[in-house]
């Protein structure tokens, strides 16, 4: 009885968690290139113990035209990849970047974005009116007739084991990352990415989700008064 307790008790655990992934997961609706964290499962190993394991789906989210030409999003496999101010490099399927005042290729919090040759600095337009930034589907990035760089897409071995750093980023922690096939991904200038979210989904889990709870407490209260019962007896 006491066992009954114990594993209706973890299942309201990982319920709670459960509860907070899609929550969260509703919250960032309207975040750019945010991925769907999937609710924890749990993996039974060859040796049988059980493990609680977090996924995130890298499914690919719709495309919303900006016409903005720093805008960018990802068709097909891969990520951008921004510098850290402390050299490490973070994933991102969030193409909306901005040209900082020393003229390089960053995103909203100001770090930069990576080409095939380093940090992209497109400083040919800070000093020319006609200066016109065009990104073709390979990454390619021209001012005027000038080749400038190549944006670098990143691929890595297990894309939905990445660890989350926050909002659409995710760290390259533990993961093998290698440049993008050719062909494999296209990126669409003046797009971007939206989040890969469906609230209805999203929305039936949650009640879903509250109503096993609601089963479990009613089997945890059960179970407790039985158990309170069999010691009053005992005492008899």
């Amino acid at each position: 009885m006491i066992k009954g307790i114990y594993t209706a008790g973890k299942s309201l655990d990982l319920r709670i968690k459960n509860l907070d992934i899609i929550a969260n997961n509703l919250a960032n609706l309207n975040t750019t290139g945010f991925k769907r964290e999937i609710p924890f499962v749990e993996i039974i190993n060859q040796y049988g113990d059980v493990s609680i394991k977090k996924l995130t789906s890298q499914q690919q989210g719709e495309m919303l035209q900006t016409s903005n030409p720093l805008d960018l999003a990802i068709s097909g496999n891969g990520f951008f990849n921004v510098k850290n101010p402390d050299g490490t490099i973070e994933l991102t399927r969030n193409g909306r970047f901005k040209i900082n005042d020393e003229g390089f290729f960053v995103d909203g919090l100001g770090r930069k974005v990576m080409g095939k040759n380093g940090e992209i600095s497109v400083e040919e337009t800070l000093l020319s009116k006609e200066g016109v930034i065009l990104i073709g589907k390979g990454g390619e990035i021209k001012v005027g007739e000038k080749v400038i760089d190549t944006i670098l897409v990143l691929n890595v071995s297990d894309a939905n084991g990445l660890l989350r750093t926050g909002g659409s980023n995710f760290s390259t922690e533990g993961q093998e990352y290698t440049p993008a096939d050719e062909g494999s991904y296209s990126i669409s200038q003046g797009y971007l990415e939206q989040a890969n979210i469906n609230p209805i989904i999203e929305m039936e889990a949650m009640i879903r989700l509250n109503k096993e709870y609601e089963t479990a407490q009613k089997v945890i209260a059960s179970l407790d008064s039985s158990l309170g019962q069999a010691n009053e007896i005992g005492k008899i």
